[in-house]
């Protein structure tokens, strides 16, 4: 079943999956820090933008000055190199109780689904794919991420999509299973990874794989919240895609944004159809 019919207001759109990934030169690096973090910028692929629209029929669900935006380069395509990467949203005040995510591939088959319970206060949403999610190399998947405004009209959702692409793994970097150990050493000897893990976020960086990046830098963030150097790196990372509005601090907290591993799908009883 194609999973468009479970948001209405997506039933016209025709994005174009196949199209040929080129980044532009990387820019230069950063003086001020001993690793790079910026991000190299990548070519306009035609992505849709990364920032929330819809809702514009009555009184909004959402507030604030920035928008529904996903945590995303510019050109709104997260690359990455696991099966199932973690995703970030930033999500404003907003009335909304929950927030839908929907997973496609080329062919506009529904892959993954799932509910998000939210608070009322703005932060940030990450959303962990399952493991029984295992996105294909090369191949190009359309995510959406709704805030549920009015459960009964749909059209009311303020949403923002994009796609992902899982890179095939090259030399030089990190297999995600052994990056999962080394997060996991994180919990328990901090000091003794933290350097490490800096200078994997940076390879990734140059390599342009975006999840494994910000991912790394959250957890660093989470970690070590009055380390400069970590708050220095996250803040060039953000800044170089342009996303220097969402407060880092966010990703130390989550702003009161409950987080969600994704381990539980929604029964389908509990979709708008």
């Amino acid at each position: 079943m194609g999973g468009f019919k479970h948001f209405t207001y997506l039933g016209a759109v025709t994005l174009t999956f196949g199209l040929a990934l080129a980044f532009a030169a990387p820019r230069l690096k950063a003086q001020s820090f001993d690793i790079s973090l910026k991000f190299p910028e990548g070519e306009d692929i035609g992505a849709p933008e990364r920032t929330g629209g819809g809702g514009q029929r009555g009184i909004s669900c959402v507030t604030g000055t920035i928008r529904l935006t996903a945590l995303t380069p510019m050109n709104n395509l997260i690359t990455t190199i696991s099966p199932n990467p973690s995703l970030f949203w930033y999500v404003p005040p907003t009335k909304a109780q929950s927030a839908d995510f929907l997973l496609l591939d080329e062919q506009n088959q529904e892959i993954y689904y799932t509910r998000i319970p939210l608070t009322h206060r703005s932060g940030i949403v990450e959303l962990k794919l399952p493991d029984h999610i295992s996105l294909a190399t090369e191949k190009r998947y359309l995510w959406t991420f709704a805030l549920v405004c009015n459960p009964d009209d749909r059209s009311k959702d303020h949403f923002v999509r994009g796609w992902i692409q899982r890179q095939p793994l090259q030399r030089g970097i990190t297999p995600a299973e052994e990056l999962k150990t080394l997060l996991d050493q994180l919990v328990n000897e901090p000091e003794g990874i933290k350097k490490r893990l800096q200078d994997e976020a940076s390879n990734y960086a140059q390599e342009r794989i975006w999840a494994e990046t910000l991912m790394i830098l959250a957890r660093l963030y989470q970690q070590f919240p009055n380390d400069s150097a970590i708050a220095d790196e996250m803040q060039e990372l953000l800044t170089s895609v342009e996303l220097d509005n969402i407060s880092r601090d966010c990703l130390v907290y989550s702003c009161s944004v409950e987080t969600q591993d994704a381990e539980e799908q929604v029964p389908k009883s509990g979709r708008v159809e």
